[in-house]
């Protein structure tokens, strides 16, 4: 039994190929096996993440990493859940600036386990850290400013777009799956066409911003019907009933195109697979 034990985790290890490969979506990071790292190499990790043990590195938490990194002479990062590593408003930080521009000759490797969390412009972090940015975009708020134009159906293109983002997706291995969520709208009847009518009043005199106005509606709505409907729903690859309500609509779009943007990076993640 204990021989089956060991090699059913052997089969369940995946060998990583980092001449191949230096972006990895896998489901559990600690499941890698890295081999053939130059010395001196440094793996950072997030706390929410258990890192794969990597033989020659120095492991160390993110945490521990931001107070000494410049006392680190390094030959290679390997960072492990950078999708919560960087956000929206810690990205001006300095570590970012050294993880990323000043030490873009440093070979790095990003391992996490979906190609983003939140907002799907967000994935370009992975290609900006590990020197391979073939967004041409210079920065991150150069890819959130054309997202946000897309979200807020200002523009019908976008680098992120499942139509360009497969030319983008490069060195990269994913051993994801695809995710398959459906939603299918009912009828609503003529009481709650008057409250949808009078909801969306109050909320168009109350805020100014697209993005606003929709998360209050949202909210407003999912009380109304009892559900819990957001722009990360398409996560649970399930099927959805929700009433046919403009708000309702939208977010639904927005979940389809969230869907495919991170379906798109699985499959070009997949296709690179040894």
């Amino acid at each position: 039994m204990k021989q089956a034990r060991l090699f059913d985790v052997e089969k369940s290890m995946i060998h990583a190929d980092i001449t191949k490969h230096a972006i990895f979506f896998v489901k559990d990071p600690a499941s890698l096996v890295i081999e053939g790292v130059p010395e001196d190499t440094l793996l950072v990790y997030h706390a929410e993440y258990t890192p794969p043990k990597v033989s020659g590195a120095t492991t160390i938490p993110f945490e521990e990493f931001k107070a000494k990194y410049v006392d680190y002479h390094v030959n290679m990062i390997i960072l492990v859940g950078l999708n919560r590593m960087i956000n929206p408003s810690n990205r001006c930080d300095f570590i970012h600036e050294y993880l990323s521009t000043l030490t873009a000759n440093i070979p790095k490797l990003s391992i996490d386990t979906e190609p983003f969390i939140g907002e799907p412009w967000r994935l370009f972090f992975h290609y900006l850290f590990t020197s391979n940015n073939l967004f041409k975009r210079p920065h991150s708020f150069a890819v959130q400013t054309e997202w946000l134009h897309w979200f807020n159906r200002e523009s019908n293109e976008c680098i992120i777009s499942p139509e360009y983002l497969g030319k983008c997706i490069v060195k990269t291995f994913s051993d994801l799956d695809l995710l398959e969520s459906t939603f299918t709208f009912t009828e609503v009847d003529e009481k709650q066409q008057t409250w949808y009518a009078e909801a969306k009043q109050f909320t168009f005199n109350k805020y100014n911003t697209l993005k606003l106005i929709v998360n209050a509606l949202l909210k407003h709505a999912n009380t109304r019907f009892g559900l819990d409907l957001d722009f990360g729903s398409y996560h649970a690859s399930k099927d959805f009933t929700i009433p046919d309500i403009g708000v309702y609509r939208f977010v639904v779009e927005e979940n389809m195109r969230r869907m495919q943007i991170y379906n798109t990076a699985v499959l070009a993640g997949m296709a690179r697979n040894p």
